[in-house]
Parts: C-alpha cells; sequence; structure tokens
C-alpha cells in the first residue's frame, strides 16, 4: 500500500484513499493484466487551500459500465468515490471516505452476485494517532456460488474500539482488533486442520499460515519485529496483519420442487471458500498497516476452468493529522 507523507503544517490533515473495482492477472485460457478499472484516488492536503479548491479537490469520483474480459469476468456498472473532509463530530478531526461499488458481477458463471459494496470511512482526532474507522455500508446482494446462495455474516464492528493515545497503534497488543484477529485466527486454524489441503487444492491457504496470516499466531516473531520496527519507522513498508470482516458462511442447498436437495460442490472454512474444478475465493479481506486499512470484498486464486488472480470491488484509506503518526 502507497505510503502517506508527514505533512508540513503540523496541525493539517495529509488525506489518502483509493478505490477500485477491480484488477488481476489471468494466466490461462490466455495471458491478460487487468488494470484496475474504475481506479481513483485522493491524496493531499487540504487545510491550506480556500474553500472552492477544497470542494474540487476532496471528492473524487469514476464510474464504469458493461467491463467484460471475453467469457472469463464480467460486470454491468461499477462506482468507486473516495473522499476527505472536516469532522462535524469531533472539533479538528479529519474524516476520509473510500468506497467500491461493483453491480452484476459474473465469473465464469460459477460466481455471481447483484452487487459488491467496500466501504471504509476513518476519522482522525489531533494529537491521536490511531484512527476511529467505520466499514459501515460493506455488504453483499445477492451472491451465488454455482446458483447455490452463499451468506457471508460480517461483522462491521471487527475494528472494536479506538486504540486511544500518541503513539497507539491498532496493531498494538490487546487493542480491540488484535483481539478479534486472535479468536479469528483460532477459528481458521480449527476450520483447516485434519484437511487434506492438496487434496482439497487449498493452494493459497495452504501457503496462508507461512505467509501474510503468519501462521495464525499473532504472538509470531515476525509480528513483533514488524510490530516493533513500524513504531520506530512509519515509513517502513509492511504487508500488515490480514483478517477478514466475514466470520462465517452458510452455502444454501437448492431445493426444487420438493426434490431432493442439491447440496453445493463449495466449502467454507471461515471466510475462505473452496469450489472444485475452480479454485479459491476469499471474502472480506481486511490489510490493517500501521493506521492503514484496505479491503478487498472478493479475492479469486482460479486454478481450473482458468487460472490466474483477481479482486474485486477493493477500498483502502489512511492519512496524517498534526503528530501523529503517518500510515
Amino acid at each position: 500500500m502507497e505510503r502517506s507523507k508527514m505533512p508540513e503544517n503540523p496541525t493539517s490533515h495529509y488525506f489518502h484513499a483509493e478505490a477500485h473495482a477491480l484488477t488481476g492477472k489471468l494466466k490461462l485460457p490466455f495471458a491478460q493484466d487487468i488494470k484496475k478499472q474504475a481506479f481513483v484516488k485522493l491524496e493531499g492536503q487540504l487545510a491550506d487551500l480556500s474553500d472552492e479548491m477544497r470542494a474540487q479537490r476532496n471528492y473524487f469520483s469514476q464510474h464504469s459500465k458493461n467491463f467484460r474480459l471475453e467469457g472469463i469476468i464480467s460486470y454491468s456498472s461499477a462506482h468507486t468515490q473516495v473522499a476527505g473532509h472536516a469532522s462535524d463530530k469531533h472539533p479538528g478531526g479529519s474524516v476520509t471516505l473510500s468506497t467500491s461499488v461493483v453491480e452484476n458481477l459474473n465469473v465464469l458463471n460459477v460466481v455471481t452476485a447483484d452487487r459488491v459494496v467496500a466501504q471504509i470511512s476513518t476519522t482522525h482526532i489531533p494529537d491521536e494517532t490511531a484512527p476511529h474507522v467505520t466499514f459501515l455500508g460493506t455488504h453483499f446482494e445477492n451472491l451465488r456460488i454455482a446458483q447455490h446462495r452463499v451468506l457471508p455474516y460480517l461483522r462491521l464492528d471487527f475494528a472494536g474500539g479506538r486504540a486511544e493515545g500518541q503513539n497507539a497503534l491498532p496493531v498494538d497488543r490487546e487493542t480491540d482488533l488484535m483481539k478479534a484477529i486472535a479468536a479469528q485466527y483460532q477459528r481458521l486454524k480449527a476450520a483447516l486442520s485434519g484437511v487434506d489441503q492438496e487434496k482439497m487444492r487449498l493452494t493459497e491457504a495452504a501457503s496462508l499460515p507461512r505467509t501474510k496470516y503468519y501462521g495464525f499466531d499473532l504472538e509470531s516473531a515476525e509480528i513483533q519485529k514488524q510490530r516493533d520496527k513500524a513504531k520506530e519507522n512509519r515509513d517502513l513498508k509492511w504487508e500488515g496483519i490480514t483478517c477478514s470482516l466475514v466470520e462465517h458462511v452458510e452455502i444454501e442447498d437448492i431445493r426444487v420442487n420438493g426434490a431432493a436437495p442439491i447440496t453445493s460442490p463449495a466449502k467454507s472454512f471461515g471466510h475462505m471458500i473452496h469450489i472444485p474444478d475452480f479454485g479459491n475465493i476469499f471474502l472480506a479481506e481486511l490489510s490493517v498497516n500501521h493506521n492503514s486499512y484496505r479491503l478487498t470484498m472478493i479475492r479469486l486464486e482460479m486454478g481450473c476452468l482458468a487460472a490466474g488472480k483477481s479482486s474485486i470491488a477493493t477500498c483502502s484509506v489512511n492519512g496524517t493529522t498534526g503528530k501523529g503518526g503517518s500510515t
């Protein structure tokens, strides 16, 4: 994630937010880089601008219609927006908003959704490092896998209360966020224990404990090292800690005219879903780095009908206020 720079005026706020509808890289049935669709970005210091200039530079949006990559991925429309403004609730505070919306999504006629919405808003308060964050508005509408209805249970309050203090970070020990991640990691580890991941072709899930999920161990030496470095140097590049707003997924059977129910071929492990002959899906994946929040509603690891990776409905927010840390 791109890093913000410290503002020259310590009493002002440096905004940074991005959003895009789709990006990825396809390997099969043909090679194709998918550039960021409906990409929009807000970056800058608005405190010293006139009201007219501020109005022109504190809100950006993009619209995209009828995207289609052959018969692989398509959507009918997408909308992204980013905004930054002064807080009405907290004197001297700054609010940043990032939204990505994708409508009528279709991936290989296997994964479909009427509407997918990612939304993050943060409020930075002077002399405090960690912002208040909310994911209000984030949701899935009529998400389906092979025609089976998928019901993700999202916790929009997953981040919990703001970590208070001039040097506090959301990824510090004992914050609400870290407690929620620790509990989620325990559930994921239990769900994957005893699973023949090679047989299930959970290639990405199999690598998660060795990479950004830190072996589902928040006390790992690597996390401690990166977190300590983050305290000392806010410009340090760090992938951060990855989790999900989705706690559990239910996949409904299909029932027609009293016939025996048709069970979905997909199997869920927390927010991770494996689909035989397709690949893996990761829902509402959230990465927290210093005070940066990045949310991707659908991340695909395809490896059969087609091969490649893509991210759908992604938004990110960070920023710097006063003497608080940069993100």
